[in-house]
């Protein structure tokens, strides 16, 4: 690739005359500094109402530069604000096709722990959009550039691990004054949130007066944090569409029913103004653009249920929701091409539409409810999958699949009702794209829209009951459905939730049974089980297991509690496993075996809980 190195440079913007907004300083600080409870906005919209991200000079620079197959992508720099009588700045990726005519843009924002990408910038930018990437974090991006985000006398990162310049020793989450916030009283600009949507929306500002950018169509998206990030901003007018992705959700103090202690609640110190003022329910009903949301049905920070609560704020029906199944934090391709088709749809005017989001009705007759699915986009329909379960904790669920039938027009599938517990229920239709779409990483054929979420509460929830409806079958796998219960993050290793099905018999008097295919090679079989999204009770910490295996025809690995690995003084309990991780090394080679998405069947016959 050729580079073009710049010397850092100062990029002029001519700015019309603009009433000075009444939350921002008349001396050098971006706001004026609140000193008395009674001056802090109690709202959301109160917080934002007088700031223009458009006021102050950006002072952008431009520290380096690089042009190749028609893209250009330039490490710059601009000024957030300034806080505490420091400047604020913050480095970004800035990527565009170098073609005629103006192009749509939106603003990226990574997620916790993560940086700035500039091939995802040079990704976008072939499919014809501007970006801006921001390095919020502050990570190193460069090997040999030193000018990074510099956020001066106010700290919105995640501690000394991450970003060089820290101030705190991690992430801050209440609205507590102290040494590094902009307000010395309780104040939603002394969180972190405020900071982060300040530089995105200061972001938006940069993008939209680039000479290559339409400032007509642009967008937001963000991954994790990024995704809370992008909720946030996403009540800036100037936003066509948005796409949160795991992040993004409101309700973060609400507990799951049933399971005190589950929700971060706590943290907040400053329940109501938190609640009123910062969390994503407090902006959601003031997103007038199109909103498609991005998550896994499994995911600890954009919990499932929270999603739909959330985008039932929206003052409009122009949502959808897509989630990776018996994932946490991972969307797969049939979710991330939805953002490249989302974009294409309302920032380039595209006519290949997304699917609407599909209609249904779940009705109850005794101890059996029926979910009715009326699909979009039947045409292009290759199937529907419906889920279901009971337990209220959807990080660490596991969604049954009920068998769904096609009569009269719609999809129907029968879910058993159980006394004093809830019911989840919904949907996912599974589309055919015209043609393949290469992603960032790896390729989609198909898209998956999930239905909305039907939630039946009991008027008395007895979650006891969960421990009382396992059913008489050890199996655990057979595999004769291939990996349709189970998740991939590499292909090789392989992970589920079903020791969270309650019609599992877990009894820890079982053994743990799994038969497998020798082949006549020598093997090393690895297990991994995790804990730690259960409730507190039942957080058991980490354990591993680890055995050769050799041999022809079928081998037979009988596994005791006892002999998996964990913390100190602890003995495995099997209903206290919330992720099951198999991988399969070949020693000849040192390499994990492709499992996902079909090859598991070809070295396992039978996983199964046996007395």
């Amino acid at each position: 690739m050729t580079q073009h190195l710049r010397s850092i440079r100062l990029v002029p913007f001519f700015f019309a005359t603009l009433t000075l907004p009444l939350t921002l300083a008349q001396s050098k600080d971006s706001f004026v500094a609140y000193k008395n409870a009674d001056e802090v906005p109690q709202t959301a919209m109160a917080l934002w109402a007088n700031y223009d991200p458009a006021f102050e000079p950006l002072n952008i620079r431009v520290v380096k530069e690089w042009a190749s197959d028609k893209v250009v992508t330039r490490y710059i720099t601009f000024t957030v604000g300034t806080f505490n009588g420091v400047e604020s700045r913050v480095a970004a990726y800035y990527s565009f096709p170098q073609t005629e005519g103006l192009h749509p843009g939106f603003v990226w924002c990574h997620g916790g722990g993560q940086r700035a990408e500039r091939k995802r910038g040079i990704y976008f930018a072939k499919q014809g959009y501007a970006t801006i990437d921001l390095n919020w974090l502050g990570r190193p991006l460069e090997d040999d550039v030193e000018v990074n985000t510099d956020w001066g006398a106010v700290d919105p990162s995640q501690g000394p691990r991450f970003y060089a310049k820290a101030l705190r020793s991690g992430w801050k989450r209440n609205l507590q004054p102290d040494d590094y916030t902009i307000d010395r009283v309780t104040s939603p600009r002394n969180t972190n949130w405020f900071l982060l949507v300040l530089a995105a929306r200061r972001a938006i500002t940069v993008l939209e007066r680039q000479p290559e950018v339409d400032s007509d169509r642009l967008g937001c998206t963000g991954f994790s944090m990024g995704g809370m990030v992008t909720a946030l901003a996403a009540i800036d007018p100037r936003l066509k569409a948005v796409v949160p992705m795991v992040g993004g959700t409101g309700f973060k103090y609400q507990d799951f029913p049933g399971i005190a202690g589950s929700s971060i609640r706590p943290h907040f110190k400053n329940l109501e103004l938190y609640q009123a003022s910062i969390d994503a329910s407090a902006y959601w009903p003031y997103v007038k653009c199109p909103v498609l949301f991005l998550s896994s049905s499994n995911d600890f920070h954009s919990t499932f249920e929270r999603i739909y609560q959330s985008m039932a704020l929206l003052p409009h029906a122009d949502w959808r929701v897509s989630t990776n199944l018996h994932q946490n934090h991972g969307p797969g391709p049939e979710q991330w091409v939805l953002l490249n088709l989302w974009f294409e749809r309302y920032l380039k005017g595209g006519r290949d539409t997304v699917p609407e989001t599909p209609t249904t009705q779940l009705s109850i007759h005794g101890n059996q409810a029926t979910l009715k699915i009326h699909p979009e986009s039947v045409d292009s329909l290759l199937e529907v999958e419906t889920y279901y379960s009971y337990d209220p904790n959807s990080r660490t669920r596991f969604w049954r699949q009920a068998e769904t039938t096609l009569s009269d027009e719609h999809y129907h599938a029968t879910l058993p009702v159980k006394d004093g517990l809830p019911l989840y229920a919904f949907a996912i239709c599974r589309y055919r794209l015209k043609q393949a779409r290469e992603l960032e990483q790896g390729v989609a054929e198909t898209m998956v829209i999930n239905t909305k979420q039907h939630v039946i509460m009991p008027d008395k929830l007895q979650l006891q009951q969960l421990e009382k409806i396992s059913d008489t079958d050890c199996t655990f796998e057979n595999f004769e459905l291939g990996l349709r219960d189970w998740s991939s993050r590499n292909q090789r290793s392989i992970t589920t939730y079903k020791f969270q099905d309650p019609g599992l018999d877990r009894t820890n008097d079982k053994k743990l049974v799994i038969r497998m295919h020798g082949q006549g090679k020598k093997w090393s079989l690895r297990i991994r089980t995790s804990s730690k999204f259960l409730d507190r009770s039942k957080n058991q910490g980490d354990f591993v297991y680890q055995v050769g295996v050799e041999g022809q025809g079928i081998q037979t690995v009988i596994i005791h509690r006892k002999d998996f690995v964990g913390p100190e003084d602890k003995t495995l309990e099997w209903a206290k496993i919330e992720t099951f991780t198999l991988t399969l090394i070949d020693l000849s080679t040192g390499e994990a075996i492709k499992l996902y998405p079909d090859m598991a069947a070809s070295y396992f016959e039978e996983i199964a809980l046996v007395d």
